[in-house]
């Protein structure tokens, strides 16, 4: 019986594991993390023996100060644009070996101390995960964004749409007669 492994925790088997439509999986993503702005560096006091070298070592760490404050306001600003496109979660589409490595990355960020909690979760619309509860966002999560209602709406109006394109085919849609 053919297996696809997802993740450590994730398994699809049976007939149709290697279906390409099965091999898809399903995320939420909840956004980044609003940053944490570094700790500036402490200086010398000038009555300390060897305060030049001590001064020396202070502007090398103020350098990389400033490069972490930089880094800081470039992710102050990618989560200011995040929530505002969104403004909340959205349901990301994965291949299964991208949604492994997704959710690889954010437990390796989560155990650097780089990020607090995950920032993807499988959905309740991956096959196997129907029953998850609250659609498979944490209980604490907030409520799908404004970016998840717009997407969705984009998917019905496109199956609309296709829905009409295939009535409007002469050969598969209502087809004319001609005498």
């Amino acid at each position: 019986m053919p297996e696809l492994q997802i993740s450590d925790a994730v398994k699809i088997s049976g007939d149709w594991a290697n279906s390409q439509d099965l091999q898809r999986v399903v995320l939420w993503d909840i956004g980044p993390e609003r940053p944490k702005i570094p700790p500036k560096p402490k200086g010398p006091l000038k009555n300390e023996p060897d305060y030049d070298a001590l001064r020396v070592e202070y502007e090398m760490a103020l350098e990389d100060y400033r490069a972490a404050l930089i880094h800081y306001n470039r992710l102050k600003e990618e989560h200011r644009i995040w929530y505002a496109r969104n403004d909340g979660p959205v349901e990301l589409t994965f291949w299964s070996c991208d949604a492994q490595v997704a959710l690889a990355r954010d437990a390796e960020a989560i155990k650097e101390e780089r990020q607090d909690k995950p920032r993807y979760y499988i959905s309740s619309s991956t096959r196997g995960y129907e029953r998850l509860p609250n659609r498979g966002l944490p209980p604490d999560a907030i409520k799908p964004g404004r970016g998840q209602a717009e997407q969705e709406r984009r998917i019905r109006e496109g199956e609309a749409d296709l829905v009409a394109a295939r009535k409007a085919d002469p050969v598969f849609g209502e087809q004319e007669l001609r005498q």
